[in-house]
């Protein structure tokens, strides 16, 4: 006790004003005696009064000064805890530590962290952030910006690192008295210029894990310095322009970080514009020579191929012959055999070109383990659904399909019992039809709901470890163009996903007009998901209406009919733009055929619940997936 009281009495310096970080250590040698009892490392140095020292401002000043090193000291003594778990058989460890200390002095004042961090040698340790805080946290960051109950799973990954930017991948944080800000940025980025994904962190894995990044910041500080000083993203952030992105709404870097807290942001990085193509006019012999070698690859390959496939080779001379006859009607009017080339090229590739990248092959993979398949029997009613998990045990679905759930007739303060005895849903149905040991139950409780957005949130019950990914994280504004990807279940069958074009909301009155038009004769329109059936013919203009001027929903056209209502709706960067609610089909020749198909928007749906359940929506939902 008579350490603390000689701390209490005298006058701090300026390196114990900057408080113990793990650092200081550096700075100073340990004083045995005082080091266990005394919140202050090391005793300062004594001083000369001066002559104003016995005046009453300096009794005053004085008095100031044992007050704040009161509270620091009562601060700095103060603990938090998380729980961690380290992938040895689903154990969760507690890490407690001083509320000043960073997340790794925590972690590594237990013994057996410090043993596997010897036993993973090599690689980057990584805290997933599974309850309080979600994503990838900044290992540097104060405990005291942790909330309580936070747990986090831990992961090592190799990283290559340019040896130039040191080995440390988090942040050394020293602004010691400055209130941080944390908020969330996405672990990949964007070209300015075409939108194409970009590289900003340097840990590969965790962008294919497509979890965010938290990061924190003192206030005041530069959203560019928040970034570059982090640790984890990539040097290419000090060189070039970029800005942060929200909503659509842009953020230079220059700008301030405090008003960020607990938003979530993609980076927008402004590249250079790639190398224009070769101009053949200025060196046709060079381009003759290359077209020379490989015309002759070609031919050698042609002979290979024709033999292994010998179907091909009635294809070839029909081909051959098409353009024989386009050659000579060309001739006769006087064009060159260059530009039928090229219209069959432009046209050949305006019919087909419907390819997707491996890469979002991969993601889609990756994000399916999210999506369920929710089927019902109720006294005869039987059906099936799509849904996806939200976060932790909640899943979201269309409000239409609780509906054909419980059945008409029924109070919606009597929906929560129906559901949980007749529905159930597995994220297992991937060919066969899963195992009784697959499914989840549904809880018997339905709060969360809107008509007119037409969703619902359902609750799982069973072990939460179990339980898929959260989407609501990757939650994005709608795309106004270009390809997205639905995951569902239509028809009830295993799970599959459907690449399709962005209507653009410029395009689909036009796009109604025209499909109506031509499914005129025999068909009838149909709810994704609903018996609910009229004639094409009925339909006007009018009854797309809602559709058509609807900012909240965007249209597409689909092969995913009954049974796809509830599907997660992702852009070409795999993230969540929408939730797959219905469409207008018409048959015909026996076939269903599309007038358009629509979702609502993720970002009105998580607007609607947070105006009608801010309560739930702050409790239950994590920061970077709010709206």
């Amino acid at each position: 006790m008579g350490p603390k009281k000689q701390a209490v009495g005298k006058k701090p310096s300026q390196k114990e004003k900057s408080g113990s970080d793990g650092n200081i250590r550096k700075y100073f040698t340990p004083n045995e005696k005082n080091k266990q009892n005394s919140p202050l490392k090391n005793p300062p140095p004594k001083r000369k009064r001066s002559v104003n020292s016995t005046s009453p401002l300096g009794d005053t000043s004085k008095r100031q000064t044992r007050e704040s090193l009161l509270i620091s000291k009562k601060s700095t003594e103060e603990e938090q805890e998380f729980t961690v778990n380290l992938d040895d058989g689903g154990k969760d460890h507690v890490v407690i530590g001083k509320t000043h200390d960073s997340i790794y002095k925590a972690l590594t004042a237990q013994a057996d962290i410090r043993a596997l961090l010897d036993k993973e040698k090599g690689k980057e340790i990584h805290l997933l952030g599974k309850k309080g805080i979600e994503g990838y946290v900044n290992l540097g960051m104060p405990l005291q910006y942790i909330p309580e109950n936070s747990h986090f799973e831990m992961k090592f990954y190799k990283v290559n690192r340019n040896p130039k930017e040191g080995v440390v991948g988090y942040r050394q944080f020293e602004s010691k008295g400055k209130k941080c800000v944390i908020f969330y940025v996405s672990s990949f980025g964007s070209r300015l210029e075409n939108n194409a994904r970009y590289r900003i962190i340097w840990c590969r894995q965790l962008i294919k894990d497509l979890s965010k990044l938290c990061v924190f910041a003192p206030e005041g500080e530069t959203i560019k310095d928040a970034l570059c000083k982090d640790g984890r993203f990539h040097s290419c952030l000090e060189e070039k322009e970029w800005k942060l992105v929200e909503n659509g709404k842009y953020r230079i870097s220059d700008h301030c970080v405090d008003n960020l807290a607990n938003r979530s942001f993609d980076v927008l990085v402004k590249t250079k514009q790639p190398p224009k193509a070769r101009d053949c006019s200025r060196n046709d012999q060079s381009c003759m020579a290359s077209d020379k070698g490989q015309g002759k690859t070609y031919h050698y390959f042609k002979h290979i191929i024709l033999d292994l496939y010998p179907d091909l080779k009635k294809q070839s001379k029909v081909i051959d012959e098409l353009f024989a006859k386009a050659f000579a009607k060309a001739l006769e009017e006087g064009k060159s055999k260059l530009s039928v080339f090229k219209l069959y090229r432009e046209n050949f590739g305006k019919e087909t070109k419907n390819s997707t990248l491996i890469k979002v092959h991969k993601r889609l993979g990756v994000l399916s383990d999210s999506v369920g398949f929710i089927e019902w029997a109720n006294n005869g009613n039987n059906g099936s659904a799509t849904c996806f998990v939200l976060h932790d045990k909640y899943v979201l679905t269309c409000h239409h399909v609780v509906g054909d759930i419980v059945g008409k007739g029924v109070e919606e303060k009597d929906w929560g019992s129906i559901i949980s005895h007749s529905a159930r849903v597995t994220f297992s149905y991937e060919d066969k039809h899963p195992k009784e040991n697959r499914w989840f139950s549904l809880a018997p409780w339905f709060e969360i709901s809107d008509r007119d957005l037409d969703f619902a949130v359902l609750k799982l019950e069973g072990d939460r470890s179990s339980f898929p990914v959260g989407l609501v994280q990757f939650s994005h504004p709608l795309p106004f163009n270009g390809l997205i990807y639905i995951i569902g279940h239509p028809d009830g069958q295993a799970k599959s996903a459907d690449g399709c074009t962005v209507v653009s909301v410029f395009e689909r009155k036009q796009e109604c007009h025209c499909r109506i038009q031509h499914g005129q004769k025999v068909c009838n329109c149909v709810r994704s998901g609903s018996e609910d059936r009229q004639c094409i013919h009925m339909f006007t203009q009018r009854s797309f209406q809602d559709v058509i001027n609807n900012p909240n929903v965007v249209t597409y056209d689909t092969s995913f009919f009954f049974g796809s209502s509830g599907s997660p709706v992702f852009n070409a960067d795999g993230q969540l733009v929408a939730m797959h609610a219905a469409g207008y089909k018409y048959e015909k020749n026996k076939q269903l055929h599309s007038v358009v198909e629509f979702g609502f928007s993720m970002v009105a749906i998580l607007a609607a619940i947070k105006k009608k359940y801010k309560a739930w929506y702050e409790s239950e939902l994590p920061p970077c997936g709010r709206c």
